[in-house]
């Protein structure tokens, strides 16, 4: 068999991207390994509470931005794709010191929001507002790649027959929509679990409700490696774990849907 030196550099390309993730579970599961800090109360609420902010996010990234995603696809315009890109371009604590700002009452939008009881900080609406915000870009250019990718015979003939492109939407591409939709919005969800920049500013922890003083898992991770360096490797290592079930579920979803459609 001939030797592809092309493939060989593109494995080991990819296993220079991983060899920190598979450092830190050898480490982690291996030499630092500790049950308390592993599978202990505190990293494994935190990861609770990521998890169930970044669906809610993701829920409402869904609803709101898909419609975005398939006008950006259709019609191109270079003004609203840098506005949608601008979020995963500027650092991540920009986005938490602007939700803090935009919450305070230092201007007329946070006196208002103030005297409306509506606030961001250390609360689930500034985490789940700071998990949108970072993560939409990556869901709009999923969809929009996925829309681009779609078949128009369906659209064009609905269009034809006088329908409105909202109509043609709701009516047509929607329903046809649902793999593109649980695929990107796992990418994204992925990617909101791992947020740490914004959410340490605005709300790295949440007050009441089930989740009262518990961290985010990036933070929870982050103040451990403050006082105990080992453990916020083994603490690390089970964040890791389960973004890689979230990553694994991700994948296998978008082979079996492809291989269903003999992609």
């Amino acid at each position: 068999m001939q030797f592809n030196l092309f493939k060989a550099l593109v494995f080991f390309l990819a296993f220079l991207l991983i060899f920190p993730i598979l450092a830190v579970l050898y480490y982690g599961y291996g030499p630092y390994f500790s049950m308390k800090y592993a599978f202990g109360n505190a990293i494994i609420r935190s990861i609770e509470l990521t998890f169930f902010a970044s669906s809610i996010s993701i829920m409402l990234i869904i609803i709101l931005f898909t419609p975005l995603a398939y006008y950006l696809a259709r019609h191109r315009n270079p003004i609203i794709e840098a506005i949608v890109d601008i979020p995963a371009s500027v650092p991540h604590p920009v986005v938490g010191i602007a939700l803090l700002f935009i919450d305070s009452p230092l201007n007329p939008l946070g006196r208002f929001l103030e005297t409306h009881g509506i606030n961001f900080f250390f609360t689930y609406l500034g985490l789940i507002l700071a998990l949108m915000i970072v993560s939409s870009p990556i869901y709009v250019r999923a969809m929009q790649n996925f829309y681009e990718a779609l078949p128009r015979s369906y659209e064009y003939y609905a269009l034809s027959l006088g329908a409105s492109e909202l109509r043609t939407y709701f009516r047509v591409i929607l329903p046809s929509s649902v793999r593109g939709i649980i695929s990107a919005g796992l990418t994204s969800m992925a990617r909101a679990i791992s947020e740490f920049g914004s959410v340490v500013i605005v709300a790295p922890y949440v007050s009441g409700w089930i989740f009262n003083g518990v961290p985010v898992a990036s933070v929870c991770v982050y103040n451990t490696f403050l006082t105990y360096f080992n453990a916020s490797v083994t603490e690390a290592s089970t964040l890791i774990l389960f973004s890689l079930i979230l990553v694994a579920i991700t994948r296998l979803f978008i082979y079996f849907s492809f291989k269903r459609e003999g992609l």
